[in-house]
C-alpha cells in the first residue's frame, strides 16, 4: 500500500477524524475496557489504535495525534499531567517510523502494533515510577507490558485493516 506517509505531510481532515476516533477510544477505554476482568489485565485500546493510525499516516501525524490524545487522557486522570502525552507522542512517532516496513508485510504491522502497546505500557509504568506517581512492584511491569502486547496482537488483525480502509475513505472524500 503506497501510503500517504511518504510525503510526511499532515492532512487536516485525516488528523481531525483520527483525533475524534482516538478521543472516543479514550472514553471507551475509561468507561468500558477498564471494567473488563480479563486474565492478564486490560488491553490498551488507545495505544493499539494510535499505533495502527501511525503505521498508516507516518511519524509526524502519529506523534501529533499521540500528544493530543495523551493530553486529553492526562486531563481525565489523576496522574501527573503530561505523562500520557509524552508516552503517546513517542509511541505514535515510533510506530510511524515503522510505516514503510508494514507496506510489505501484515506480520510486520501486527508486530509493530504489539510492540507499540508493550512499549507504551512500559513507558507509562516507567515514567510513573520515575515521577513517584504510582507504586509498581518490580515484577509487575514486564508481565503487564507483555500482556498489553499480546492483547494488541489479538486485536490488530481486525483493527488494522479497518483503520486502513477508514483512512483511505477519509482521504477520498472531497469537501
Amino acid at each position: 500500500m503506497s501510503g500517504p506517509h511518504e510525503d510526511d505531510g499532515i492532512s487536516p481532515r485525516v488528523f481531525a477524524v483520527a483525533a475524534v476516533v482516538l478521543l472516543a477510544s479514550v472514553i471507551i477505554q475509561l468507561s468500558v475496557v477498564a471494567r473488563l476482568a480479563l486474565p492478564l489485565g486490560r488491553p490498551d485500546l488507545v495505544l493499539t489504535l494510535l499505533a495502527a493510525i501511525a503505521l498508516v499516516e507516518g511519524p509526524a501525524t502519529g506523534a501529533l495525534l499521540g500528544f493530543t490524545v495523551g493530553l486529553f487522557g492526562d486531563l481525565t486522570s489523576t496522574h501527573v499531567l503530561g505523562t500520557s502525552a509524552l508516552v503517546l507522542c513517542l509511541v505514535g512517532y515510533a510506530a510511524g517510523l515503522a510505516a514503510d516496513l508494514t507496506d510489505r508485510s501484515v506480520l510486520a504491522a501486527l508486530l509493530a502494533i504489539a510492540g507499540a502497546a508493550a512499549g507504551g505500557t512500559l513507558g507509562h509504568l516507567g515514567l510513573a515510577a520515575l515521577l513517584g506517581d504510582g507504586a509498581v512492584a518490580p515484577g509487575v511491569a514486564l508481565p503487564r507490558a507483555l500482556a498489553a502486547g499480546l492483547y494488541a496482537a489479538l486485536v490488530a488483525p481486525f483493527l488494522f485493516p479497518a483503520v486502513v480502509a477508514g483512512l483511505r475513505r477519509v482521504r477520498r472524500v472531497r469537501p
